[in-house]
């Protein structure tokens, strides 16, 4: 298993140094920083891990809206045995009475002492998160100095020791312990075994059209049984990329049953969910789509249920609950540039005439834009879209056998076979 470890720079030195003295089936991979400003650079960079290991509470909140939701994550906890060794490093007789404690619980504190059988007059705590600032918490501990003078302060944030040494006031650094290490190590590795495990998990899918959508209106049955048809006919694609089951038919939702791997799979670890495209380009209406996770079907039919109960509540879009409450959306149009309800109408004509789904003709508009040029290799269509040449490929010669490109050379790069050149041609876009 390959193990991002971040956090603060001093705090990585002093867990590496634990984690050699340990026979641990993994590989860590160190991102320290000076500074909780840099994770902004530093989370994005992480690649090709299994799992990711913050060296506390800190850094994790911190770095929640920057992560890949697909990759495990766990942070160090500083636990009972951290606070023990702190307390027996002098006299017992010594120990402080009054305590304000930016690391645990208060009730942490009241059970060690209770278990040394040493006097406690009062304890407090804070809970953080992503609002406090090094400022807020350093305030924390100073307001309760300032009531009681005998109060032992306790941080686990170098940042947070230095502010309030820097302001005269007494602070003890908290550290890490073997065990508080090789505990966050057990979490992250059982995490991954549980994500890899959770794969072949149900998850059921309801899709539902939605009631804002106005019906195309039909000349006859026929052409109203034919439409039917057509949607059905697509659905069952959709069902076989999900290598899933349709049950419950009589509900006016359409209902699947496949996993969890498969739902990643085909979201591409919930980058999108090219149905909602496909759909409106196709047959003209917008869909909801619930997707739920569950250790069984009935869990993950009821999680279902709740995401597409969520999702209806705007349209267009989808949302995910997972097993453990979790809710993702793979498309979220507030921030979607690919927004169905917002594509040119020459987009959907290439779309329906090309196969292709519009999102992608919108990429593929965008890359012709950003070149500067109308002339491409699949390979180069494939590198920017992020896709297998192979890929590249199928795109290109759909497009070239709905008559939106056409060769026009051959290039011949400095390794590997030639290339096959073609100018995309899409009338009036090229024009704008």
């Amino acid at each position: 298993m390959k193990i991002a470890l971040v956090g603060v720079d001093k705090r990585i030195t002093e867990i590496l140094n634990l984690t050699r003295t340990m026979s641990l089936p993994i590989k860590i991979t160190a991102y320290p920083y000076s500074h909780h400003s840099e994770l902004a650079t530093i989370i994005p960079a992480i690649k090709g891990v299994d799992g990711i290991l913050f060296s506390g509470s800190f850094p994790c909140i911190l770095s929640l809206g920057l992560m890949d939701r697909s990759i495990p994550t766990v942070f160090f906890e500083f636990d009972e045995t951290g606070i023990m060794k702190l307390i027996a490093s002098s006299p017992l007789d010594q120990a402080p009475k009054a305590i304000s404690i930016d690391t645990v619980q208060s009730s942490v504190i009241k059970q060690i002492y209770r278990e040394l059988n040493l006097p406690l007059t009062q304890v407090s705590s804070i809970l953080r998160n992503k609002q406090l600032t090094v400022e807020d918490i350093a305030n924390f501990h100073i307001v309760n100095y300032m009531k009681n003078p005998e109060t032992q302060i306790i941080s686990a944030l170098f940042s947070v020791d230095k502010h309030l040494k820097d302001l005269n006031y007494p602070c003890t650094l908290i550290n890490h312990t073997y065990f508080s290490v090789l505990k966050g190590v057990n979490k992250i590795i059982n995490a991954i075994n549980f994500k890899n495990s959770s794969g072949n998990h149900p998850a059921v899918v309801i899709i539902k059209k939605d009631k804002s959508e106005k019906k195309k209106p039909e000349q006859n049955e026929f052409r109203s049984q034919r439409f039917l048809y057509k949607y059905l006919d697509y659905m069952l694609d959709f069902q076989e990329k999900l290598q899933s089951f349709v049950f419950n038919k009589g509900s006016e939702n359409y209902y699947l049953i496949s996993t969890r791997n498969l739902i990643e799979e085909y979201t591409n670890d919930y980058r999108d969910f090219p149905l909602l495209y496909d759909v409106f380009v196709k047959f003209g209406f917008t869909i909801s789509v619930g997707v739920g996770y569950g250790m069984n079907p009935i869990n993950a039919f009821s999680n279902a249920t709740d995401a597409l109960e969520i999702a209806t509540q705007t349209g267009n879009t989808v949302k995910v609950l997972t097993d453990s409450g979790q809710v993702i959306s793979p498309v979220d149009q507030r921030d979607s540039t690919y927004n169905v309800k917002k594509f040119d109408p020459l987009i959907i004509q290439i779309s329906e005439k090309s196969g292709i789904t519009a999102e992608n003709i919108s990429k593929i508009f965008t890359i012709l834009d950003q070149q500067g040029s109308n002339h491409l290799t699949a390979y180069d269509l494939s590198k920017a879209l992020g896709t297998t040449t192979r890929s590249g490929n199928r795109l290109i010669s759909k497009l070239f056998n709905a008559g939106y490109a056409k060769e026009s050379g051959i290039e011949q790069p400095a390794k590997g076979r030639p290339r096959h050149v073609y100018e995309l041609q899409f009338g009036s876009f090229l024009d704008h």
